[in-house]
């Protein structure tokens, strides 16, 4: 099933401002394919991106993800949200410090059919570790790191 541009760019808002921020866990299966993949985090289908939202809520409780804008054309969504959240649990490794941070997101979600197959998100760990108060970066594990034999060409 194809959908338009505008339902998809739709769909990404619902990601952010619903699944993410609500924690309406139960939309992922109807924005994410049963194959979806995260390359960054190895994480597949919805109920990966169930585990991912899970751990970020843990660790920001009070997030708001807000979408401030978003480029799309052909099967691909571009998004540059603002996410904003207090640190009461550990992320990325750091433990809480009880400190409210604001930082800018870009997230890639390339579709097939009506549905998310795959996703990026980039943003500056440095300057949200900072506004937490964390004087040293985190070491991300291995997981976090897309395996090299999985380079693909388009």
């Amino acid at each position: 099933m194809e959908t338009s541009i505008p339902a998809r760019k739709a769909l990404i808002r619902q990601l952010f401002e619903r699944i993410i921020t609500n924690g309406e866990l139960e939309l992922a299966d109807k924005i994410f394919a049963p194959d979806f993949h995260w390359p960054q985090f190895g994480l597949h289908g919805p109920e990966g991106v169930r585990t991912w939202v899970r751990h970020f809520r843990h660790a920001f409780p009070d997030v708001d993800d807000r979408v401030v804008e978003q480029i799309a054309e052909e099967d691909v969504v571009i998004s540059r949200v603002r996410i904003r959240g207090t640190q009461l649990g550990p992320y990325l490794g750091t433990e809480p410090t009880g400190r409210t941070a604001e930082w800018t997101a870009v997230g890639i979600d390339r579709f097939r059919g009506g549905q998310v197959v795959e996703r990026t998100a980039v943003f500056d760990v440095t300057h949200l570790m900072r506004q937490l108060g964390h004087q040293t970066m985190p070491i991300l594990p291995s997981s976090m790191l897309p395996p090299f034999d999985e380079v693909v060409e388009r």
